[in-house]
């Protein structure tokens, strides 16, 4: 079966005459009758019930008109988005970046997307805590390579990979030498806080308000708005700082180490743009780091 049959099929289906049809399709009627005809055979089924009165659908054209519409509306949105895309392929993607990224993950996915769409200007910048997904929701970005949590009903992502969580620790504290440490046992030490700038999602999350049954964790020190100020606030401050336990793989300051929190659901990664911004360049991005990522772990295990 091939596209020309479902359009003929849906033409007689809609004008409920094999003559209006065909001059609706500009084809001569024998030629539409055959192949309907071939159609019919290929699904073994009557699509048509045919008298001099008339042409109308049978309980199984009925059936097979249902999702053959449906079949050409996907297709016509495919050939829609293709051509978007290759209308924007001289246009300009803006992407954030939250660093650093597992696997240094972005270095592929912007390089894979260069590759793929050489006449786009694509740039990048580091967004921040205070950053994280505003410039993506406000317009100044087009997608963004970042950790969950984001907001779910302003924008729409594709994971990555994931990595567990951890805990930021300063020499001396009783989980220094452990290889990883019972998300409860966190519960009782002290945190470091988070600049109220910070979208309260984010911070909820990493500080762990729902195991906690939304007790708030004691903080000690003043807020901190970057990872510098944060790492500097567990030392100062012999608390702990909830991150990525890729972290461990970065230069972190003397006297500093991170540990593994296990019995928590793992830190995602993924490649977000702005809720119903399909069919473009940031659709694209999002999807190629998506097959990037995955191609990476593949490499990587």
């Amino acid at each position: 079966m091939e596209l020309r049959h479902f359009r003929y099929f849906v033409a007689v289906a809609e004008e409920g005459s094999f003559t209006r049809a065909a001059a609706r399709l500009h084809v001569s009627q024998p030629t539409l009758s055959q192949q309907v005809r071939e159609l019919e055979q290929r699904v073994g089924a009557m699509l048509f019930a045919r008298d001099p009165a008339g042409t109308w659908l049978t309980a199984a054209g009925d059936a097979f008109y249902e999702r053959i519409k449906a079949v050409l509306s996907a297709v016509e949105e495919a050939a829609r988005a293709a051509r978007h895309i290759a209308g924007a392929g001289e246009g300009a993607l803006r992407v954030g970046v939250s660093l650093p990224l597992p696997d240094e993950l972005h270095f592929s996915v912007l390089s894979a997307f260069t590759a793929a769409y050489p006449r786009v200007r694509t740039s990048w910048r580091q967004v921040g805590l205070i950053d994280f997904d505003r410039p993506l929701i406000n317009g100044e970005l087009d997608a963004a390579l970042i950790f969950m949590p984001v907001d779910s009903e302003r924008l729409t992502w594709e994971p990555l990979t994931t990595v567990p969580r951890a805990v930021a620790v300063p020499a001396g504290h009783a989980f220094w030498d452990a290889g990883s440490v019972p998300y409860t046992d966190v519960f009782d030490e002290p945190l470091v806080p988070v600049a109220s700038a910070v979208p309260e999602r984010v911070t909820r999350w990493w500080h762990m308000h729902e195991e906690r049954n939304e007790e708030t964790p004691r903080l000690v020190g003043d807020p901190g708005a970057t990872p510098d100020e944060l790492l500097m606030a567990v030392r100062l401050n012999r608390a702990l700082c909830p991150g990525p336990y890729h972290f461990k793989d970065t230069p972190l300051p003397s006297g500093i180490r991170m540990v593994e929190v296990t019995g928590l659901s793992q830190a995602v990664v993924v490649a977000v743009r702005r809720a119903g911004d399909n069919g473009g360049l940031a659709e694209a991005f999002c999807r190629l780091a998506a097959r990037t990522a995955r191609e990476v772990t593949n490499l990587r295990t």
